[in-house]
């Protein structure tokens, strides 16, 4: 029988990192944005009598128990993350890329393991730290809310923070999930091969200043201008790289000509991408149904979300 459960929320990063400079801390070159859904998570349980770590599916996953090894290292190193079992799903399943579920999984394994291991916390910033040996970007799902990744010096100074919820935007997101064979880590180092990498730092690091600032003024036109940007921008970075990865698919584009469609007809509609084809397309409360109705007249399946809360012990 489980001895804990947990749920996380997959994310939207409206400010993406790409790239690592230290993939064992997984460190990354500048800060990211990202706010959780309400409509896709990860859950799981977690038992200390039976051992074989993560288990996807119903199906050991070698992949999960190497980046959990270093979560369970930090939290006691006499402990391996075979020592138990963790039983993990996705909600909704699907073999979609670039929607987030590494950050949900990443959460809810990481406040499983502290829990087990270490016993109750409340300091998420901390725990964020922990996290992000996962996934950078769980940092950001464990959170919760929109929430800012801190690209520090070293381990101590990289963490991440929630600075606001849907009290202060109410964001509406529509999820069209995509399937895609690239893997994020292949894109994370091809990106360093780009000429145009060190602009995208820069870039990208102010950019974080001004989505928090349009976040927390409420301004959803701020905000999907600068998400499209930086999407824009992502992209670019894999498609000049050495080996020229093109993530995006025709559904991907046919979603973005959709959504500039709509938002010529006077559609609050954004479209946003992570490292994956999948869409997300940020809109408000009075416009969401009409991408919904939209992206599915299209023929895809779309969900519905919210701004999502925190990872958390079930």
């Amino acid at each position: 029988m489980a001895r804990f459960r947990a749920e996380a929320f997959t994310m939207q990063a409206l400010v993406k990192y790409h790239g690592l400079k230290d993939w064992k801390l997984r460190l990354p070159y500048h800060d990211s944005i990202s706010v959780n859904t309400t409509c896709m998570k990860t859950e799981a349980s977690i038992t200390d009598s039976e051992k074989g770590g993560v288990f996807i599916g119903g199906k050991q996953n070698d992949s999960a128990n190497a980046r959990l090894q270093g979560v369970v290292s930090r939290i006691d190193p006499s402990k391996k993350a075979t020592d138990f079992r963790i039983d993990s799903r996705n909600v909704p399943t699907g073999k979609a890329k670039g929607i987030g579920y590494s950050s949900s999984a990443g959460a809810a394994l990481t406040l499983l393991t502290h829990r087990l291991l270490s016993g109750e916390s409340t300091d998420l910033p901390r725990l964020s730290r922990t996290a992000r040996l996962f996934a950078a970007s769980a940092s950001r799902s464990l959170v919760g809310g929109f929430s800012r990744l801190y690209a520090g010096k070293d381990d101590e100074s990289t963490y991440a923070e929630r600075f606001a919820d849907a009290k202060a935007m109410d964001l509406r997101m529509v999820v069209v999930p995509l399937p895609s064979r690239i893997r994020t880590e292949d894109a994370h180092r091809e990106v360093l091969t780009s000429p145009f990498f060190q602009a995208r730092v820069e870039s990208a690091q102010k950019r974080c200043d001004e989505m928090e600032r349009a976040i927390r003024g409420n301004d959803l036109d701020a905000v999907g201008r600068l998400a499209e940007r930086d999407t824009l921008e992502l992209h670019s970075l894999t498609m000049t790289g050495d080996s020229g990865l093109v993530i995006m698919t025709e559904d991907s584009i046919r979603i973005i000509r959709k959504v500039r469609d709509l938002r010529g007809d006077g559609v609050k509609a954004y479209y946003s991408m992570q490292t994956g084809p999948s869409v997300f397309v940020n809109t408000d409360e009075k416009h969401q149904n009409k991408v919904l109705n939209a992206m599915e007249k299209l023929g895809y399946r779309s969900y519905l979300s919210g701004v999502g809360g925190e990872a958390r012990i079930l």
